[in-house]
C-alpha cells in the first residue's frame, strides 16, 4: 500500500470528533457555570439510571477473560501461525503497564484510601480500623481487578479481530462477529465504522483531557515541592510544554524506539519508589495489611463489583466504584486498539498475562505499599491526613505524607520524574492509536499511524489542557470524561459476546490460520504432482 494512500484522512470519523471537542472547550469558556450545570445534571442521571451497566459490563469481563484463557482461543496466535513478534514480552510488559497505569495510580494510590476512611459508606465508622481496612480493600478492586478486566476484554476482541479475522483498524472491529451477523458493512470507509469511531474519539479525547489536567497539576505540587516554585500558570505552562516536545520526539521514533525506552525507563523509577518506600515505611504493616485486604476482596469479589448502594441509598458505590468504571470504559475500547498491536505474534493466553495478570500483580503491590503507608499514618496519629484532606486538598496530602519519610527530596524528584513519563506515554500511546483511528491504511504489517496526525492531536490535547486549567478548571471535564463511558461500555459489552462466541467456535473465526493451512494444502498438493511428473 502506497503512503498516500495510506495517510488518507477519514474524514467522517477524524473532522466531527475534532470539532466537537473544540465545541465543548468554547462552551466550558464561555458559559462556566451553565458547562458544569449541564455536566453534572447529565452524570448525575445516567449514574442514577444507567450505572447498573457500568457494575455489571465490568464483572462480566472479567467473568470473559477466564472463559477466554481457558478455551481453545487460548492458544491462537495472534496474527496467524506463522505471525513473529515485533516485541519482547518485558518490552511489551512495560509498555502496556504504563500506557495503562498513566499517572492515576501514582496520585490516586495514596490519596483514595483517605477518601475512604473519612466517608466510608453507610453503616460505616469513619477513621476506625473497619474502615481502613474497607479502604485497603476498596484499592485492591479499584486499581487491579476492577481497571484492568475492562482494558483487558476489548484488546482481547480487538487483537483477534484484527489480526486473525483480518477487519480493519476500527473500534468497530471489536464488535466483527455481532456486525457479520447483521451483514453491517464495517470496512473503513464505510459509514457506520466511522460514526461510531468518531463518537468514541470524542469520548477518549475527553477522556484524555481529565487525565493531562490531573497529572499536571500533581507535577505542579511536586515542583513546588523541589524548586519552591508556584503550581500556578507559568508552572503549567513549562510543563504541559516540556511533556509535548518528549511526546513528540517520542512518536517520531515510533513503538519500537520512543515508547519502548520510556517505558523501561518508567518501570524502573517506579521499582525504585517501591523498594525506598517499602524499607523506609512500616513495612510489616505493608506485608500483613496487603495479604488480608486481598484476600477481603477475593472473598467478596462479585458482591464488589456488583454493588450500586440501591438498598441503602448510599451514593458511595456510584461515587467511586460506578463512576471509575465510566471513566475507564471511556478509554479502553480506544486504548486497546493500541495495546492489541503489541501483542502479534503471541498467544491470546500471553495477551491476558501481560494486560491483565501482570498489571494487576504489580498494581496490588503498588497499593500494598502506598495505600497502606497512608492508611499507617492515619491510623497511628502519625499524620491526620483526613484533615490535611479536607483543608488543603488532595496534592497537600501527598507530600506531607512524603515529608515525613527520610530522603524526602529524593523521592519527591523519583515521584516527580514517574509522573512526567506516565503523562508522556500516556499521551503517546492515546494519541497513536487516535491518530491511527483517524487515518486509512493501518494493517497488520503497517501499523504506524501517520507523524503529523499524532502531534496535531498531541498538541491539541496539551492547548486544550492548559486553557482548562487556567480559565475553566478541571471538574467538568472529568464529569464530562465519565460521560463518555456510557457509549464505550455498550461497545464492551457487544465485544463480551463476540469473545465468548469465538471462544465457543475458534476455527470458524480464525480466518488468518485457514489461508495458511490453505497454502500449505497447495504447496503441498503441486510437489505431489511435480513428483509424478518426475517420475
Amino acid at each position: 500500500m502506497n503512503k498516500k494512500t495510506r495517510t488518507k484522512i477519514r474524514k467522517i470519523a477524524f473532522w466531527p470528533a475534532f470539532i466537537l471537542l473544540f465545541g465543548a472547550l468554547i462552551y466550558s469558556i464561555v458559559d462556566k457555570e451553565g458547562f458544569y450545570a449541564m455536566a453534572s445534571a447529565a452524570n448525575s442521571w445516567v449514574l442514577d439510571n444507567l450505572g447498573w451497566t457500568y457494575s455489571l459490563t465490568s464483572f462480566l469481563c472479567l467473568v470473559a477473560i477466564v472463559i477466554a484463557y481457558f478455551s481453545p482461543l487460548g492458544n491462537v496466535v495472534l496474527g496467524g501461525k506463522d505471525a513473529k513478534p515485533i516485541l519482547s514480552k518485558t518490552s511489551w510488559a512495560t509498555i502496556t503497564l504504563c500506557t495503562a497505569m498513566a499517572a492515576g495510580a501514582l496520585f490516586w494510590g495514596i490519596v483514595e484510601p483517605i477518601y475512604h476512611m473519612s466517608s466510608p459508606p453507610v453503616g460505616m465508622e469513619p477513621n476506625s480500623w473497619e474502615s481502613a481496612k474497607f479502604a485497603m480493600e476498596t484499592m485492591v478492586l479499584h486499581w487491579s481487578i476492577h481497571p484492568y478486566s475492562l482494558y483487558t476484554l476489548p484488546v482481547i476482541a480487538f487483537a483477534f479481530a484484527f489480526f486473525n479475522m483480518r477487519k480493519p483498524f476500527s473500534v468497530t472491529s471489536q464488535l466483527s462477529v455481532i456486525t457479520d451477523k447483521l451483514h453491517i458493512k464495517t470496512g473503513e470507509k464505510n459509514l457506520f465504522p466511522q460514526i461510531l469511531d468518531t463518537i468514541l474519539l470524542f469520548a477518549m479525547g475527553l477522556g484524555i483531557l481529565g487525565v493531562i489536567c490531573t497529572g499536571t497539576l500533581n507535577m505542579g505540587g511536586a515542583l513546588k515541592e523541589i524548586t519552591g516554585i508556584q503550581s500556578k500558570d507559568m508552572a503549567w505552562l513549562i510543563i504541559l510544554g516540556f511533556v509535548t516536545i518528549c511526546f513528540i520526539t517520542s512518536s517520531v521514533s515510533g513503538i519500537h524506539k520512543g515508547i519502548k525506552l520510556l517505558s523501561n525507563i518508567n518501570v524502573v523509577v517506579y521499582m525504585i519508589l517501591l523498594i525506598i518506600i517499602f524499607i523506609l515505611g512500616p513495612t510489616s504493616f505493608m506485608i500483613n495489611g496487603t495479604l488480608e485486604a486481598v484476600g477481603g476482596t477475593l472473598s467478596k469479589l462479585p458482591e464488589k463489583l456488583l454493588t450500586t448502594g440501591a438498598y441503602a441509598s448510599d451514593p458511595w458505590a456510584k461515587n467511586w466504584t460506578v463512576f471509575y468504571a465510566g471513566s475507564w470504559g471511556s478509554w479502553a475500547p480506544i486504548s486497546a486498539c493500541f495495546l492489541a498491536r503489541l501483542g502479534v505474534g503471541y498467544k491470546v493466553k500471553d495477551l491476558i498475562k501481560i494486560n491483565f495478570g501482570i498489571p494487576i500483580l504489580f498494581n496490588i503491590v503498588w497499593s500494598g505499599v502506598f495505600s497502606n503507608l497512608a492508611i499507617n499514618y492515619q491510623l497511628t496519629g502519625k499524620l491526620d491526613l483526613i484533615n490535611i484532606l479536607n483543608t488543603e486538598g488532595a496534592e497537600a496530602t501527598i507530600y506531607a505524607i512524603f515529608r515525613e519519610i527520610p530522603g524526602a527530596k529524593l523521592i519527591i524528584v523519583l515521584f516527580f520524574v514517574g509522573l512526567l513519563l506516565s503523562m508522556i506515554t500516556a499521551m503517546d500511546s492515546t494519541t497513536n492509536s487516535i491518530a491511527a483511528l483517524s487515518t486509512t491504511g493501518i494493517s497488520p504489517e503497517e501499523q504506524e499511524a501517520p507523524v503529523l496526525l499524532k502531534v496535531m492531536w498531541g498538541v491539541m490535547f496539551a492547548v486544550l489542557s492548559y486553557i482548562m486549567l487556567t480559565i475553566a478548571g478541571i471538574d467538568g471535564i472529568k464529569m464530562v470524561s465519565n460521560l463518555g463511558g456510557l457509549p464505550n461500555i455498550f461497545i464492551i459489552f457487544g465485544g463480551i459476546i463476540c469473545v465468548l462466541v469465538i471462544a465457543g467456535n475458534v476455527d470458524k473465526y480464525n480466518i488468518v490460520d485457514h489461508k495458511t493451512d490453505d497454502k500449505k494444502d497447495i504447496t503441498e498438493k503441486e510437489l505431489d504432482e511435480t513428483a509424478y511428473f518426475d517420475n
